[in-house]
């Protein structure tokens, strides 16, 4: 193959690279009957390696199964008091406290997905969203390095990366938040016009309606299309003023409903799983440190003239924004899905190093070799973060073969309040975490009440010694209290785990009037991010 490839940005005024193409493609056309051998042929035949990627990240993805994370059941439980307060005007919780996104926004098409086709098509809508974000930086990373060659090994890069591979098999905030980024990216620079400019500006607003953390990129979105954009600075302009009327508008809208939620997630975050920095940098490591390496080497390998050397220092820069928050807070929550965010700013750097691995004496058997490399560790760790929550069968068998309706409470509500919500309507839910924060006196009075038709509880440490303290004050409470009864023998939330679950059912006797309200106190959830 014969190519005229530049390793530099977009040039607005440039003469676009002369192409041909592989010796495989033409390999293939030639098998191809005369009469086949037609421009739409061609087309789809230099389409085949990202079909395949596309196909490979599918399957990856597919392979991933386990029950609702608490993030996940939390969303759309939300979304659906969301939908009957439109259908049948029931009240709706004050989600925005503590939601990091636009409740009514992403929740709302969750649950509406989850209506029609249950947690899968979720699941399924995430996925869509990373392989179109794998079409999207691939073209991005073509256009602004003029290189077919660099952007399909950033598509490949990025699509074999753990976290992303992980947010493709996972129903929150975060695919659609990526996809917009990555649009936003690739209009800046791959349009000319000023429509294009005000979709940067809609896409950037809905980037950070879906998931308020989405803030923190638009000076790099912003940045990468000033450097490698045309038209750039009139197209800035109209980017930014589009992106700070419509924020305007909804902030003057609903503004008041949302800002607490922006200031716990988000503006005055405080950890909420306090984790050491080496831990944390430990997880960054697995989750994206052959893509970091590999975009060093791009960054390492590109021009030495002035834009491509700060399109460089911007994409790293956009890369490192999350990881870097999160490693000064110390926080663990969200941190391996947030990589991927990171992934997103790497892969076209990637791309270029391993564009240039491919130029040397073997060609592209160090690529095959990295890219295998990459197949395995991204194999490896998207299904460890899938393992990462307990499955929660067992413990639906036990409430399915006596569902009383009542009151029940667990430390897993969201989730186990998806699952019997369609089931068993008649089954309302309490968190610990609430029951936890009004003291020892209320949680023994709770147990002595009665109201709980069942206490799900788990042996593990929740990781806060305040909780730790309350829930061992409702064991001693349930221990005392002859009428809370094991419904089964403790058993192991996951195999070879010393961690137990234990679930008391409430037996016969006269009950007493609850004295908690069942619209008491509420906490944030510990995985609400």
């Amino acid at each position: 193959m014969t190519t005229i490839e530049r390793l530099s940005p977009v040039d607005p005024g440039a003469v676009a690279p002369t192409y041909r193409r592989f010796t495989w493609q033409e390999a293939i056309l030639d098998y191809l009957p005369t009469r086949r051998q037609t421009a739409r042929a061609r087309v789809w035949v230099e389409r085949l390696p990202t079909v395949a990627i596309l196909l490979l990240t599918t399957l990856l993805a597919a392979r991933l199964r386990n029950s609702a994370f608490i993030d996940e059941a939390l969303y759309i439980n939300a979304g659906q008091d969301y939908l009957n307060h439109l259908f049948y005007g029931s009240s709706v919780p004050d989600h925005g406290a503590y939601f990091s996104g636009a409740p009514a926004v992403y929740p709302v098409l969750a649950a509406a997905l989850d209506a029609v086709g249950g947690l899968y098509l979720v699941r399924f809508f995430s996925l869509l969203c990373v392989l179109a974000t794998i079409v999207v930086v691939q073209d991005f990373a073509q256009t602004v390095f003029r290189s077919r060659r660099v952007g399909l090994l950033t598509g490949t890069a990025f699509a074999l990366t753990g976290s992303v591979i992980f947010l493709g098999a996972f129903a929150t905030f975060d695919a659609l938040c990526v996809l917009l980024l990555a649009v936003a990216m690739w209009l800046g620079v791959k349009k000319r016009g000023i429509g294009s400019a005000v979709g940067v500006g809609l896409a950037l607003s809905l980037a950070l309606t879906v998931k308020y953390a989405g803030a923190v990129f638009v000076p790099v979105v912003l940045g990468v299309l000033v450097i490698a954009g045309p038209q750039a600075v009139k197209r800035s302009a109209v980017a930014l003023g589009t992106l700070i009327v419509v924020v305007a508008g909804v902030l003057f809208t609903v503004g008041e409903s949302l800002r607490p939620g922006i200031a716990f997630t988000t503006s005055t975050r405080t950890a909420l799983s306090p984790t050491a920095q080496s831990q944390l940098l430990v997880y960054a490591a697995l989750n994206i440190g052959l893509l970091v390496a590999l975009a060093l080497l791009g960054a390492f390998r590109a021009e030495r003239r002035r834009r491509p050397l700060l399109l460089v220092l911007v994409l790293l820069g956009g890369a490192a924004l999350l990881p870097v928050a999160q490693l000064r807070l110390g926080e663990a929550v969200s941190f391996d899905k947030h990589t991927a965010y990171a992934a997103l700013f790497l892969a076209p750097l990637a791309g270029l190093g391993l564009a240039s691995l491919s130029r040397g004496l073997f060609k592209l058997a160090p690529v095959l070799v990295v890219m295998l490399v990459a197949l395995i560790a991204g194999v490896s760790r998207s299904g460890t973060l899938y393992a990462s929550w307990v499955p929660l069968d067992p413990v639906l068998s036990v409430i399915n073969s006596s569902a009383t309706p009542g009151l029940y409470i667990s430390s897993s509500t969201d989730a186990l309040k998806y699952y019997t919500r369609k089931d068993h309507p008649d089954v309302r839910w309490e968190t610990t975490f609430a029951l936890y924060s009004t003291g020892e006196d209320r949680i023994r009075r709770a147990v002595a009440s009665n109201r709980f038709q069942m206490i799900i509880l788990r042996s593990a440490s929740t990781g806060s010694a305040q909780q730790d303290s309350g829930q061992r004050v409702l064991e001693q409470a349930i221990a005392d209290n002859p009428r809370y009864q094991l419904a089964r023998e403790p058993f192991p939330v996951q195999p070879y785990s010393t961690d137990r679950w234990f679930v008391y059912r409430l037996g016969a006797g006269p009950v007493e009037q609850p004295y908690l309200s069942d619209s008491g106190p509420t906490t944030p959830p510990a995985g609400s991010s």
